[in-house]
């Protein structure tokens, strides 16, 4: 069949687009379609979705106000905290559940990781001094499964010592013994990193303490234990600072004295941080103290031979080894100060 014929006096024109401007067949105007329908989906299934999230549980389209919020998706733990959560932000405490309670009520325990466990050591039951280990295991995930009590028992019943692991060994240091005496004895427990065994404890008996301490507070240091405070009769706070320093062979020495406190405390918390040992608060002679003190952590050397030559360039702070030699073996710790 024939084609029909355009009208008289009109001729065959290609299409135009966007107001003339482009060929409606070339690759300018696909070009414009394609980023136009591209951004367009990026708006549909990306920004307006985002949007509609906030607009329901945070603060409304960004203006700083929570005007209408039909839908929460945040874990109820959040409680009054934003919607999501700021970066850093704790999240308020909350009871554990009843299953994952210790197994009795316990007080001036102590609790030391090792490994996937978490032990809570001796303690006290209210009536005096126990010798239990509690022993709960971690998961993947962070979480800890239910005590037991089925940990090994101290040799003898402890409670307000000083705890700490270190080198793969968790040391309980003094505290009050069956009596309601402070004590001086170490003990040690070495958990088997090969087969997972906890082990049982044993007593340190060349690490007994110089004197009888309760309420000491034990750090794991570097290159040993340091043990901060405590009281000799039970009531009485001291500036004590004692060091066991680990020798080549990774083995602890007998306690050397360091310099004292600034303020006499006991019951006070302690942590090494950086080229600092940091006491907080505590109980001085004159009651609770809001008192941080803070030791800096340096090293010096000391000759192999263990001589304490006369050396001018000696920090008086230095108090129980020599910064002449060539050997670096130990540590030492400088005198504290308040910063109340």
């Amino acid at each position: 069949m024939a084609q029909r014929a355009l009208p008289a006096g009109t001729t065959r024109t290609r299409g135009r687009a966007l107001f003339g401007l482009l060929d409606a067949s070339g690759w300018a105007w696909a070009g414009v379609k394609a980023a136009f329908w591209f951004i367009l989906i990026i708006f549909l299934l990306g920004y307006i979705p985002d949007r509609a999230y906030y607009f329901t549980v945070n603060r409304t389209i960004d203006l700083g106000i929570l005007a209408w919020s039909p839908i929460n998706f945040c874990p109820p733990e959040n409680r009054n905290l934003p919607c999501p959560a700021p970066v850093g932000a704790a999240v308020p405490w909350e009871p554990s559940p009843t299953e994952l309670a210790l197994p009795a009520p316990r007080t001036d325990g102590a609790v030391a990781q090792a490994g996937t466990r978490i032990l809570y050591i001796g303690g006290s039951d209210g009536a005096g001094a126990t010798d239990t280990t509690y022993v709960a295991t971690m998961s993947g995930t962070g979480n800890f499964d239910r005590w037991t009590a089925d940990g090994p028992k101290l040799p003898e019943a402890r409670t307000n010592a000083g705890v700490a692991f270190s080198g793969g060994k968790i040391y309980v240091a003094g505290g009050l013994g069956p009596d309601n005496k402070p004590t001086n004895t170490v003990y040690v427990l070495s958990p088997d990193t090969q087969t997972g065994a906890i082990g049982e404890w044993t007593a340190a008996e060349d690490l007994v303490l110089p004197e009888a301490r309760s309420g000491a507070a034990l750090v794991a240091a570097p290159d040993g234990l340091i043990l901060v405070g405590g009281t000799a009769d039970g009531t009485t706070p001291t500036k004590t600072v004692w060091k066991s320093t680990f020798d080549p062979k990774g083995k602890l020495q007998k306690w050397a004295e360091q310099a004292p406190l600034y303020q006499e405390v006991t019951d006070a918390a302690a942590a090494m941080a950086g080229d600092y040992l940091w006491v907080y608060g505590g109980t001085a002679a004159s009651g609770p103290t809001a008192t941080v003190q803070r030791g800096e952590f340096q090293s010096v050397n000391t000759v192999s031979d263990g001589s304490t030559p006369e050396d001018s360039s000696c920090p008086p702070w230095v108090m129980t080894i020599s910064c002449s030699g060539r050997r670096r073996l130990s540590q030492t710790v400088r005198p504290l100060y308040s910063s109340e």
